[in-house]
C-alpha cells in the first residue's frame, strides 16, 4: 500500500504510483519473479571489464544485462526523467550541451575547473535509496528500485540510470556550492564530474577553491587534484574542451586544426559510396562546429571552398552543401 500522502506527492509530481513489487510489475510489464531476481541478485546481472583513462590508470565499467538495461530504461524514462536537478548542472540532461555549460562563463577572464575523483562509484545506494524516498515512494519499493539501479553498493559507469541518479545526489552539492561563490560574484556550473568556476579575476576564482574544496568533501567527494587548474588571460579559458572569452564560445585552435586535418583527409578519397562514413563523420563535426563557433565555422567554409577548386574530384566537394546558407539546418547524413 502507498501512504496517502505519498500517493499525493507522486501523482503531483507525474510519478507512477507503485507501492510494492506487484505494482512495480504492473507498471513496467515485467513479472514480479523476475523483478525480484533482479533486485535480489543484481550484481549477477552486470559483465564488468576496464578501459583506460586519458589522463591514465583504468576504469572499470560494468555493462547491465540486456533484461537488466531494459527495467533500467524504463526506470530512466518513467522516473528519473520527471525529476529536476539544480540550476547550476548542465551535463546529462535532455536538451542541454557542452555549449550550454560554457556559455555562463562566456565573460570570465579567469576560470577555474575542478575535476571530481571517481564520480559514479563515489555515489553509494544509500544516496540513492534517499532520492526515491524523497519523491514519495517508501522504504521497500526504494530498496527495490535502488537495487535495480545500482552495481556492487555504488552506480554502475555503463547503467542508463546513473548520469541523472548522480545528478540528482548532487542537488545538495550543487546548492551549497552556488550558495557560497554567488555570493562571490563567481559563476558556477557543473557538467557532470567536471565543475567550473569563473570571474572577472583569478584572484577570486583562487579564493574560492579553499572553500569549494570543504563542501566537496564534506558532501562525500574527492577532488583530483592533478585536473584542478586555474586558467586567466595569458592562458586559454577552457569549460568542458570549449574556449570563452571576449564574450564568446569558441572550439579553440586545437580543435580547429583537428577538423582541418579531417577535411584534408576527404582530398585523397574518391567520391564514392565508400566514403560515406568518412563524409558524414566530418559533417557531424562541422555540424557541431556550426551550432557553438559559427566565427569558425564560416572560416572552414571558405577553406573548403579553396580545397574544392583544388581537389574538385575528390570526396571533399560533398561537404558544399554544409555551407550553402547560415539559416539552412545541419546537413543530413548520407544514407
Amino acid at each position: 500500500m502507498v501512504a496517502t500522502t505519498n500517493r499525493l506527492r507522486l501523482t503531483m509530481l507525474g510519478l507512477p504510483v507503485i507501492g510494492s513489487l506487484g505494482d512495480l510489475a504492473r507498471e513496467t510489464h515485467f513479472s514480479k519473479k523476475l523483478l525480484y531476481r533482479l533486485s535480489k541478485h543484481s550484481d549477477r546481472f552486470y559483465k564488468t571489464y576496464q578501459i583506460r583513462k586519458k589522463s591514465g590508470g583504468l576504469r572499470t565499467i560494468a555493462q547491465p544485462s540486456r533484461t537488466m538495461k531494459a527495467v533500467q530504461s524504463w526506470i530512466l524514462r518513467n522516473i528519473l526523467d520527471g525529476l529536476r536537478v539544480s540550476n547550476v548542472c548542465k551535463g546529462f540532461e535532455k536538451d542541454v550541451s557542452i555549449l550550454e555549460n560554457a556559455k555562463p562563463h562566456k565573460d570570465a577572464n579567469a576560470v577555474l575547473n575542478i575535476d571530481l575523483e571517481d564520480f559514479f562509484p563515489t555515489v553509494k545506494s544509500a544516496w540513492v535509496c534517499n532520492v526515491f524516498k524523497s519523491v514519495g515512494y517508501g522504504a521497500r519499493i526504494s530498496g527495490i528500485l535502488t537495487s535495480l539501479c545500482t552495481f556492487a553498493g555504488a552506480l554502475p559507469q555503463g547503467g542508463p540510470c546513473s548520469p541523472k541518479l548522480a545528478n540528482l545526489t548532487s542537488l545538495r552539492l550543487d546548492i551549497r556550492i552556488q550558495g557560497y561563490v554567488g555570493r562571490m560574484g563567481v559563476i558556477f556550473t557543473r557538467y557532470a564530474d567536471d565543475l567550473t568556476f569563473s570571474s572577472y579575476s583569478s584572484k577570486q576564482v583562487t579564493r574560492a577553491y579553499r572553500k569549494v574544496k570543504e563542501i566537496i568533501e564534506s558532501e562525500g567527494f574527492q577532488v583530483n587534484e592533478r585536473k584542478t587548474r586555474v586558467a586567466g588571460l595569458s592562458r586559454a579559458r577552457r569549460v568542458t574542451g570549449l574556449v570563452v572569452g571576449d564574450g564568446r564560445v569558441r572550439i579553440g585552435r586545437k580543435r580547429l586544426r583537428v577538423v582541418r586535418s579531417k577535411i584534408n583527409h576527404l582530398c585523397l578519397l574518391a567520391p564514392d559510396a565508400d566514403s560515406s562514413r568518412e563524409v558524414n563523420h566530418v559533417r557531424g563535426w562541422l555540424s557541431f562546429v556550426r551550432n557553438v563557433d559559427p566565427t569558425s565555422w564560416k572560416t572552414l567554409g571558405r577553406y573548403v571552398e579553396k580545397l574544392r577548386a583544388k581537389y574538385p574530384s575528390s570526396c571533399v566537394v560533398r561537404l558544399e552543401r554544409c555551407f550553402r546558407s547560415s539559416h539552412d539546418q545541419p546537413a543530413a547524413v548520407d544514407k
